[in-house]
């Protein structure tokens, strides 16, 4: 029975709604996306608005309310164009993502990677819009990506059906798909990794993340340790009036290539710390990437002010006032 035959009448929606996304310019996405992301300022009580805003405390402790706020309306904005400039790419050939990448930052680091011959590890961070980026390194090399199945069906079908025109191998989020990855990377394969999601305990380390330690996955670390392949970060910009993307390749912080584990890891962290620093608005930042603490408590609870347990700057913003 295929896929398409067990969809119920929703899944069906969302297959055609993806379908009829695809088919609109990505100016009017992109305009529509802030549109959507304008609501938020209506909207604060939403989860989204209230996980941003909390992470943009944590993260940037030195700012006045008014950033805080109007930051995390335009994170919410960027949010939102990603998630319908992923219908227009995944509705449509490879050829037209790579046209749309108009300029190329350190292409040089990428293809000494691959020149090595002994694979590349690629950290991508939630940064920009990362699908893009398939289709263009598809050019040169066949990538392995690590792929969760969607919750609906409609919506993954859309997905592996694009993803199957660029030939990329799909592989499982466990240890199926891990010892994938490592063969790929034997292979001379490039090999994507998503470095900023909260892992399940066995598959992390408590090292910092903007100064928070925090539950952060060893995946990539391990995958160098075992391999010692080529690791580059990959990441890309939106151009502004619907010109399409910017490309970046840079090399990881030096600490990535540490043999010790949570030093490794501590380098990856820091590696897409860099990245967000330079434009905080275009990051994910409605995941809850601090539920995981060792020195933090509550920190995505509406009810309660967060705990910590070491100091840190952000403290400042939850204390009570004084009386």
């Amino acid at each position: 029975m295929t896929q398409l035959s067990i969809m119920n009448q929703r899944n069906l929606f969302y297959l055609l709604l993806l379908g009829l996304l695809s088919r609109l310019p990505l100016r009017f996405l992109q305009f529509l996306g802030r549109m959507i992301g304008s609501l938020a300022w209506f909207m604060p009580h939403i989860t989204p608005f209230f996980t941003t805003e909390r992470n943009l405390k944590l993260c940037f402790p030195d700012h006045e309310e008014s950033w805080y706020r109007k930051t995390t309306v335009r994170c919410l904005q960027s949010m939102a164009m990603t998630y319908l400039e992923f219908a227009k790419c995944w509705g449509m050939p490879p050829e037209y993502s790579i046209g749309l990448i108009r300029e190329v930052h350190g292409e040089e680091i990428f293809h000494k990677a691959l020149a090595k011959g002994r694979g590349t590890i690629a950290l991508v961070p939630h940064y920009g819009n990362w699908e893009f980026m398939n289709a263009w390194t598809n050019q040169y090399v066949h990538t392995t990506i690590m792929y969760k199945p969607s919750k609906e069906p409609g919506i993954d079908h859309f997905i592996r059906k694009a993803r199957s025109r660029l030939k990329a191998d799909l592989v499982a989020t466990d240890e199926s798909g891990v010892r994938s990855l490592m063969k790929a990377l034997k292979r001379n394969g490039f090999v994507a990794i998503l470095p900023d999601h909260v892992p399940q305990p066995k598959g992390g380390v408590w090292v910092p993340f903007f100064g928070i330690e925090t539950l952060s996955t060893v995946l990539a670390s391990r995958l160098w340790q075992k391999t010692h392949a080529s690791v580059i970060v990959m990441y890309t910009r939106r151009r502004p009036q619907g010109d399409g993307f910017n490309l970046y390749f840079e090399e990881p912080d030096e600490y990535f290539y540490s043999e010790d584990l949570p030093t490794s890891v501590t380098g990856m962290n820091r590696t897409v710390e860099q990245v967000i620093r330079a434009d905080p608005e275009a990051y994910q930042w409605a995941y809850k990437r601090f539920k995981e603490c060792t020195h933090l408590r509550d920190a995505y609870d509406r009810n309660r002010m967060p705990t910590f347990l070491k100091p840190h700057p952000a403290e400042q913003h939850f204390r009570p006032p004084k009386t």
